[in-house]
């Protein structure tokens, strides 16, 4: 079984997704923007996708993935790999990012739970591709949230999301003296595919001075092309240590597992955000 070790995270509780009526709000949102509160903890995984990969088979009409050896960017940690082993130079920049959120307020309901044991899902998974123009831009592969009621809102958006699970507990492990290991299990399961992270933050906090800003597009359930906008405010970042295994046969794992590389980190927590859909 393949194992990667690298940077990780340690997050917050979450077996599953409830839905609570929305409370009265001063300002009601736009039903294509969601409001996120409560970032339990956010991070991104740095990976490579075989431009074979049958994951880039649907990209939206004009877009071509680009190769790692076209992208000016270039993350460090995939521009050691590609500097290293050249064979990949070819294969296209990918980031899975997760977020954990205490609550998703959108323009007909709130998710939360007031237990506080378990927050909401949202994560993004895209690929640095070439559009009419040649131009770099991120390609939503896959959008996942653990909420039916946040995928039919999506719907409502143009916007197609996947169901996906994430639950987070102790390692069930002890060490040599018998004493149960402090890390943290982080386990997303999204159609035949189990990604498991075991691990802890390390070193000191750092604050966040800006907001984090990603945008993306992807293909609409109306036809054509829809943009996505994740803005996060996060309160704090920290460093992650862990190591991750992938599990499965299907086209996710198969992707995920292909890559040279998976890097993650850094973890940020705190603070709230918006993602708004546009078509």
């Amino acid at each position: 079984m393949h194992r990667s070790r690298f940077l990780g995270l340690a997050a917050a509780a979450l077996v599953a997704a409830s839905a609570v009526p929305l409370a009265a709000q001063d300002e009601k949102p736009d039903p294509d923007s969601w409001r996120l509160d409560g970032l339990r903890t956010g991070f991104c995984v740095q990976l490579l996708l075989d431009p074979a990969s049958h994951a880039l088979q649907d990209l939206p009409k004009g877009y071509r993935p680009l190769p790692a050896s076209e992208v000016a960017d270039l993350d460090v940690s995939l521009r050691g790999v590609v500097e290293g082993q050249p064979e990949f130079a070819a294969w296209s920049p990918s980031r899975l990012c997760f977020h954990a959120l205490d609550t998703i307020r959108t323009g007909d309901f709130t998710l939360g739970d007031r237990s506080g044991r378990r927050p909401q899902l949202f994560a993004v998974w895209t690929v640095t591709a070439a559009d009419r123009g040649g131009a770099p831009r991120e390609v939503a592969l896959d959008l996942l949230t653990n909420s039916e009621r946040l995928i039919r809102s999506g719907r409502l958006a143009g916007v197609v999301m996947r169901e996906a699970s994430l639950s987070v507990a102790k390692v069930p492990q002890e060490d040599e003296n018998g004493v149960p290991l402090a890390d943290e299990r982080f386990q997303v399961k999204v159609g035949k595919t189990t990604v498991t992270w075991d691990g802890r933050l390390v070193g000191d906090s750092l604050a966040v001075r800006e907001p984090i800003e990603s945008t993306w597009t992807m293909a609409s359930d109306r036809g054509g092309k829809a943009t996505g906008q994740l803005v996060m405010s996060p309160t704090y970042s920290r460093a992650m240590a862990g190591a991750l295994k992938v599990d499965g046969k299907d086209a996710f794992a198969k992707a995920l597992k292909a890559s040279p590389t998976r890097f993650a980190g850094p973890a940020y927590r705190g603070g709230a955000g918006r993602v708004t859909f546009s078509r």
